[in-house]
C-alpha cells in the first residue's frame, strides 16, 4: 500500500487524471532507472538506446504536464507499482553479481517490459481522452504512444542480438537451445 493520499475516482475524468498522474510518475521512475542502467552497460548500442530512452522520458513527461495544464489539474500524488517493481528487478538483480553479458540481457529485458507496460497505459489514455473529447490531449499522449511503439522495436532489435550473442558465448547454435542455463 502506498503512503499517498488516496484521491476520490466519481467520474472518468477522475479516472483519466489518475491514470495520468501514474504514468507521470512511471516517466520519473523510469527515468532514473535509465540513468541507472546507462551505468549498468558496456555494449555502445544498449547504452545509446537507454540515453535515447531516457531523453524521451523526460520529453513524454512534459507532454503528460502539458494535458494536466490544459485541464487545469495537478498530477495527483500517487507511486506507479509496476515502474517501480521493475526498477526494483533490476536492483534486485544487481545483487546477484551476473557477469556482464548478463546484466545486458537482463537490462535489456527490463526495458522490453517497460516499454510494453507504457505502450499499455498511454493505448488506454489515448483512448480516454478521445472518449471525452479532449482531442489535445490525446495527440500530446498519441505522440508519446508513437515513441514508445518504436522504442520498442529498438528495443527488441537490441535484445535479439544481446540473445544470439550470449547463445553462441554457450556454444548453442542458432535455433538450438543453450546448454542448461536458460536466458
Amino acid at each position: 500500500m502506498s503512503d499517498s493520499k488516496q484521491m476520490p475516482m466519481q467520474t472518468p475524468q477522475d479516472l483519466f487524471v489518475h491514470e495520468l498522474s501514474d504514468i507521470h510518475n512511471a516517466e520519473q521512475i523510469i527515468i532514473q532507472m535509465l540513468e541507472e542502467a546507462q551505468g549498468l552497460v558496456q555494449n555502445p548500442q544498449l547504452k545509446e538506446g537507454l540515453r535515447m530512452h531516457a531523453d524521451q522520458s523526460r520529453q513524454q513527461a512534459e507532454r503528460i504536464q502539458q494535458v494536466f495544464q490544459q485541464m487545469g489539474v495537478q498530477p495527483h500524488p500517487i507511486e506507479c507499482h509496476a515502474a517501480q517493481g521493475l526498477y526494483e528487478e533490476l536492483q534486485e538483480a544487481q545483487q546477484a553479481q551476473p557477469s556482464p553479458q548478463v546484466l545486458e540481457g537482463l537490462v535489456v529485458g527490463g526495458a522490453c517490459k517497460t516499454e510494453h507496460y507504457e505502450i499499455a497505459a498511454y493505448t488506454g489514455l489515448v483512448e480516454k481522452a478521445r472518449a471525452m473529447g479532449r482531442t489535445e490531449a490525446a495527440q500530446l499522449l498519441e505522440k508519446n504512444l508513437q515513441e514508445e511503439q518504436q522504442m520498442l522495436q529498438r528495443v527488441e532489435q537490441i535484445s535479439q542480438q544481446l540473445t544470439q550473442q550470449m547463445a553462441s558465448m554457450d556454444g548453442a547454435q542458432p535455433g538450438q537451445q543453450a546448454s542448461s542455463s536458460a536466458m
